[in-house]
């Protein structure tokens, strides 16, 4: 009887501990953490959980979102030092509300779709053009409607001479071969390609100095089978109880990223930053699409 009651005790005491704790559900810029009994800060990390007596302290252009059991988020807007007790009261406070349905709603399709999104080839947008290893991110598969550009770029190795972008039908017909001295190439007029088929593979191959060639990323371009505006109004439709514009524009951008029309995404992530060029929330969105994609 007595272990029975102590086995109990104890379940209800590590639901309790596990109540108390908050977990880091999305994270950027400088955002440190003091764990209890310690003089010394670390970076805190995403799942990463805060105990009631440690400390966070938050950047100027920090964000921080937080949940806690009951899968409720809370948006850290405190800058400085804030107490893990704070937060969980902070989380106590928060009411279901669309601006709570949505942040959910953002994370858990990120979180569900983020392995889809990535490529197998990983890039570092934004890098010097020359690197140890060439390197390029793209989706494997993207959507576009044949109005659109499509931008590819790559960082060249220190080996680089030049490289070579192929547009290439599914019966190996070569439609495109050029060899490109730079970091980025532009398709325009898709359409032109699109009257031969409607899906296109493009094979983007570096040619190193030692007259090596190497296959570095392999994308299939498919014509959009959807009526552009009919699919705004049913995404309007979707997201109209949103009122947060941020969170609208951004559960629409990931709807269309993980549809593969990366580059409507995109569109909707250059008005969110023309809008909000400051927003913590806008640009660590904006990061992740980058780092998925390689879009800029």
């Amino acid at each position: 009887m007595l272990k029975n009651y102590i086995t109990i005790l104890f379940i209800i005491s590590s639901i309790w501990v596990q109540a108390q704790k908050v977990k880091v559900e999305w994270v950027s810029g400088n955002v440190t953490i003091y764990k209890k009994g310690t003089t010394s800060s670390a970076k805190i990390k995403k799942n990463e959980y805060v105990d009631l007596a440690d400390r966070v302290f938050m950047g100027d252009k920090a964000l921080l979102v937080v949940s806690d059991n009951s899968k409720k988020l809370f948006e850290v807007k405190k800058k400085g030092y804030v107490t893990g007790k704070e937060l969980s009261e902070g989380l106590e406070k928060t009411k279901d509300s669309e601006y709570q349905r949505y942040m959910a709603y953002i994370l858990k399709e990120l979180k569900s779709h983020e392995g889809d999104m990535k490529s197998n080839e990983k890039g570092i947008p934004g890098a010097p053009s020359r690197g140890d290893e060439f390197m390029i991110t793209m989706p494997d598969t993207i959507k576009v409607f044949s109005y659109e550009q499509l931008p590819v770029r790559w960082i060249s190795s220190i080996n680089t001479e030049m490289v070579n972008v192929q547009l290439v039908t599914d019966k190996k017909n070569v439609l495109l071969d050029l060899d490109v001295n730079g970091d980025q190439f532009w398709f325009n007029n898709i359409n032109t390609y699109f009257l031969v088929k409607k899906t296109l593979n493009l094979l983007v191959y570096e040619l190193r100095t030692d007259g090596s060639k190497t296959l570095k990323s392999k994308i299939v371009i498919k014509q959009a089978t959807i009526d552009e505006e009919k699919t705004k109004k049913e995404f309007d439709e979707e997201f109209r109880d949103i009122q947060d514009a941020r969170l609208n524009r951004i559960a629409k951008a990931v709807k269309w990223e993980i549809n593969q029309y990366y580059l409507k995404a995109l569109d909707v992530y250059k008005i969110l930053l023309l809008d909000y060029p400051e927003d913590e929330m806008v640009k660590t969105s904006f990061a992740a699409f980058t780092e998925r994609t390689g879009l800029e």
